[in-house]
């Protein structure tokens, strides 16, 4: 079978637990057998290959790249959004490809930089259509939860638009029925076949079970994922800064917070920043050294990666 994968973020650009996901679901169905490629953002329209799979990557046609969304001022954002959502320009582009390549099936993940309007074009197209879930990202644009249903007039509009927008894909994957369940309180997908599937783990995990740690010995405390303030690692560091005893925190991700969270562990030499690392530096760096994996995010996580990845090498967690 020929099959697209449609994602914003695809390597060399990498961010969170979701491109790791997409990579691996491509990787695995490559390995099946099946002819695969990708769409997804890129600064320039070119096709490259990357790991043997051909990439298509798909210039942005808005104020400003996706990748910049973040440093942009919230009126810039907000515009950007508007354009993102409703984007003919850059549907034709993703429509030109899927004309040439001829998929048998389309599975799409964060289409934010792309267009919103590719699942009525897959409609239009007849192409069955897979879309997966994993975050907030059709209800807020940020892709967080706001605090209970507190949405302002923007954001209200936003989500009923999505959901106008997406339709009723053949099927919907969610990594955690908790995400369904908040999905199925805003009545998207009415008319698609609804699935809960965990997230896959990358092939080259190590699957282990560790020796209890000792009480009184050196404890090793890690922190694995983007390092932003809603991911609680600034309430992290400050937390554990107060903490005594034998002990070391390795802080692994790249982020917005990054800057503030090293100001604040200027005067702790036991708490350590490694940066983003691949998943073979992850392993010898930070996955072998750790006792206890922490994952105090501050906002409702949809499935996180880190701590499966935890728990696969035996390594209990604290949430």
């Amino acid at each position: 079978m020929k099959i697209a994968i449609i994602h914003s973020i695809y390597k060399p650009q990498t961010r969170g637990g979701a491109e790791i996901v997409v990579e691996t679901i491509v990787n695995g169905l490559q390995k099946r057998g099946h002819e695969v490629f990708v769409i997804t953002a890129g600064y320039d329209n070119k096709i490259e290959e990357i790991d043997n799979i051909k990439v298509h990557q798909v210039k942005h046609f808005n104020l400003f790249n996706f990748f910049d969304l973040g440093k942009k001022p919230v009126w810039q954002r907000l515009i950007w959004h508007i354009i993102d959502m409703f984007n003919d320009v850059q549907t034709w582009r993703v429509f030109k490809i899927l004309n040439t390549e001829k998929p048998d099936l389309v599975i799409t993940n964060s289409l934010k930089g792309i267009g919103y309007e590719i699942p009525k074009l897959l409609k239009l197209l007849k192409i069955r259509h897979v879309h997966i879930i994993h975050d907030m990202q059709l209800l807020h644009p940020s892709g967080l939860l706001p605090d209970k249903d507190n949405f302002s007039w923007f954001e209200s509009i936003y989500w009923f638009f999505c959901r106008s927008l997406f339709g009723s894909p053949d099927l919907v994957v969610f990594p955690s029925l908790y995400i369904k369940n908040i999905y199925g309180r805003f009545k998207f997908f009415k008319n698609s076949k609804l699935e809960v599937i965990g997230n896959p783990l990358p092939p080259e995990t190590k699957f282990e079970i560790r020796h209890q740690f000792k009480v009184g010995q050196k404890i090793t405390f890690a922190f694995v994922g983007q390092v932003e303030e809603y991911k609680g690692i600034i309430d992290l560091i400050k937390g554990i800064n107060d903490v005594g005893g034998d002990w070391q925190l390795l802080i692994a991700g790249e982020g917005a917070a990054l800057r503030e969270a090293k100001k604040l562990s200027l005067d702790n030499k036991k708490i350590k920043f490694f940066g983003r690392l691949n998943s073979q530096e992850l392993e010898q760096k930070i996955w072998s050294e750790t006792d206890i994996l922490i994952n105090p995010s501050r906002v409702p996580e949809s499935f996180g990666m880190s701590v499966i990845e935890a728990y696969a090498r035996g390594i209990p967690v604290l949430a």
